[in-house]
C-alpha cells in the first residue's frame, strides 16, 4: 500500500532520503517499485527470539479484555478449534487461557509485570544496532502488533529518534489487541480512528494527524476507460453486482450466496439481467490461508452459473504476504466503481465502496447453510470497527437470501437510497477527503522530520 500510493515518491521528490524495511528486499515487485520511487529497501534479518512466539500467543489472555472484544474472542475460539486437532499440550494451553484471563483480572499487577517483561524482551541488541547503524531522523511503523516493528520502535525510542505509527487498516486498534510498542505521533484515517487512539491509548489530540487514506486517493480520480479486460467487458454490457469476498475462515458460506445470486439473474429470476462478479480475498491464493476449496467452487460457478471471476494478481514466489502486482489495484477500483451494488461480509472494501459512491450490502449469513454463531459470518457484524460503520449508516446488513434480494432491488431501483448515511459514515472513517490523503501524509511526515523528538526535549528539560 505504501508503495502503490506514491507516498514514497512524494517524500523522495521533496529531498528526503527514504529507506523501507521489508521482509524480502528481493521481491521483484518491491524492487521495481523501490527503483521507481528512489528509495532503498532494507531487510531486518534478526529472527524473533525463541520466547516471543509463546508469549505472543499468551498475550491476549494476559493483556486483553478478551471476553468483551468480539475480534479477540473470535481468535480465542479459533485457537481452541486448531488445538482440537493438535497435541495435548496445545489443547491444554488453549483451555487454560481463559482461566489465566480471570486470574489477571483479579490481580492486575500480573498484567503490568507481563508488559514490563515483554518490553525487556523486545529491547534487543540486534534492533538497537540496526537503528543505530541506520541513524534515521524518523521511524514510521505501519503494523505495531507484529515482528519486527515493535522491536524497531523501541530501539528508536531508546536512541531518541522520533517515531510515528501510520495505521494502514481501519481495524488495527480494536481487532488486533494492544500494540506492543507505542509512538510519539500517529497518522490516522479520520475521526473514528482518532477517537479510538484517545480511548485505548490516551493519545492527546496534538499527537494525532488525521490525513485520510493514501491508498484511497485513486478512488476519487476519474481515470476514463477502465483498465483490464474484465472491467472493459463489463463496461460494454449492462449492470452488475460486485462481491468482494472474505477469507473463508470469516465467511464460510459466500460461494453458496453467490450460487443463489447467479440463479436470481437468470431469465425469470428476481434479478434478471444483472451479472455477478466475484473476487476472492488474496489470502485464498497463497500463504497459510490458501483455500483451494473456495477457488474450485468459484471455478464451478464460473462454468455452470455464469459467474464472472476476478482473481487478485499476486507476485509468484514472494515471501511477502499477498504481494500483488501494481496493476491489480486499478482493476479492483474499476470493478467497484462500475458496480450497481457492492457486496461483502465485512471487509475494508465496504469503506472503499463508500469512497467511490457505491451502495453497499453486507451479507451477514452463510448462504443455505445454518452455522453456529461462532463460525458464522453473522459474528463479523459485532466486530467493533464494523459495528461503528453500520451505526453510522455505512451499509445495509442482510441476514438471509430474501433480505439480500430485497435490498438489492431497492438499491438498484433507487441508487440514492441511504446516500446521506453513507456519506456520514465515510466522513467518520476518512474525514473530508477527496483524493489528497497522500499529500497530507507526506506533509505530516515532513513536519515530524522538522520537529524535535519529545523524548529528547524531555531529557534536555
Amino acid at each position: 500500500m505504501i508503495f502503490q500510493t506514491g507516498l514514497l515518491r512524494l517524500l523522495t521528490e521533496a529531498g528526503h532520503q527514504v529507506s523501507v524495511i521489508v521482509p524480502d528486499a528481493r521481491d521483484p515487485n518491491v524492487a521495481a517499485l523501490a527503483e521507481r520511487d528512489g528509495v532503498e529497501t532494507l531487510e531486518y534479518t534478526a529472527s524473533p527470539s525463541a520466547a516471543q512466539r509463546p508469549l505472543k500467543a499468551l498475550r491476549k489472555y494476559v493483556v486483553e479484555d478478551i471476553r468483551n472484544n468480539p475480534c479477540l474472542w473470535d481468535k480465542h475460539r479459533e485457537s481452541i478449534r486448531k488445538a482440537g486437532r493438535g497435541s495435548t499440550l496445545r489443547r491444554a494451553f488453549a483451555g487454560a487461557g481463559l482461566l489465566l484471563n480471570d486470574v489477571v483480572d483479579r490481580a492486575p499487577v500480573l498484567r503490568s509485570s507481563f508488559l514490563a517483561g515483554e518490553r525487556n524482551l523486545l529491547r534487543r541488541k540486534a534492533a538497537l544496532d540496526f537503528i543505530t547503524g541506520l541513524a534515521p531522523d524518523l521511524v514510521v511503523a505501519t503494523y505495531p502488533v507484529a515482528f519486527p516493528e515493535p522491536e524497531l520502535l523501541l530501539a528508536a525510542e531508546a536512541t531518541g529518534v522520533t517515531t510515528a505509527i501510520h495505521l494502514l487498516s481501519w481495524d488495527n486498534i480494536t481487532a488486533k489487541g494492544h500494540f506492543q510498542a507505542l509512538a510519539d505521533h500517529y497518522i490516522a484515517w479520520g475521526p473514528t480512528m482518532a477517537e479510538e487512539l484517545r480511548e485505548h491509548y490516551g493519545v492527546s489530540e496534538d499527537r494525532i494527524h488525521q490525513c485520510g487514506v493514501p491508498h484511497f486517493d485513486l478512488y476519487f480520480k476519474d481515470r476514463g476507460r477502465p483498465d483490464g479486460a474484465l472491467p472493459r467487458r463489463l463496461e460494454a454490457g449492462g449492470r452488475y453486482l460486485f462481491f468482494a469476498m472474505s477469507a473463508s475462515r470469516y465467511a464460510p458460506g459466500e460461494t453458496g450466496i453467490l450460487r443463489r445470486l447467479c440463479e436470481e439473474t437468470l431469465v425469470g429470476g428476481e434479478l434478471e439481467g444483472l451479472r455477478v462478479v466475484a473476487r476472492p480475498h488474496p489470502s485464498a491464493l497463497s500463504g497459510v490461508m490458501q483455500d483451494e476449496a473456495t477457488l474450485l467452487a468459484l471455478r464451478r460457478l464460473e462454468a455452470e452459473a455464469g459467474l464472472l471471476l476476478s482473481l487478485p494478481r499476486l507476485v509468484k514466489g514472494s515471501k511477502m504476504n499477498w504481494s500483488v502486482r501494481d496493476d491489480d489495484m486499478h482493476e479492483l477500483v474499476a470493478l467497484i466503481k462500475g458496480a450497481a451494488v457492492v457486496l461483502n461480509s465485512g471487509s475494508t472494501v465496504n469503506v472503499e465502496a463508500l469512497a467511490m459512491g457505491r451502495p453497499v450490502v453486507v451479507t451477514s449469513y452463510d448462504g443455505p447453510d445454518r452455522r453456529p454463531y461462532e463460525s458464522s459470518a453473522a459474528r463479523l457484524r459485532d466486530y467493533p470497527h464494523l459495528r461503528k460503520l453500520f451505526a453510522d449508516g455505512g451499509a445495509e446488513v442482510v441476514t438471509s437470501h430474501g433480505e439480500l434480494v430485497a435490498a438489492l432491488k431497492r438499491l438498484i431501483n433507487d441508487p440514492e437510497r441511504g446516500a446521506a448515511g453513507r456519506a456520514h459514515a465515510l466522513r467518520r472513517q476518512i474525514g473530508d477527503q477527496r483524493g489528497d490523503a497522500t499529500r497530507k501524509v507526506a506533509d505530516a511526515l515532513a513536519h515530524l522530520l522538522q520537529a524535535e523528538s519529545p523524548k529528547v526535549a524531555a531529557r534536555d528539560a
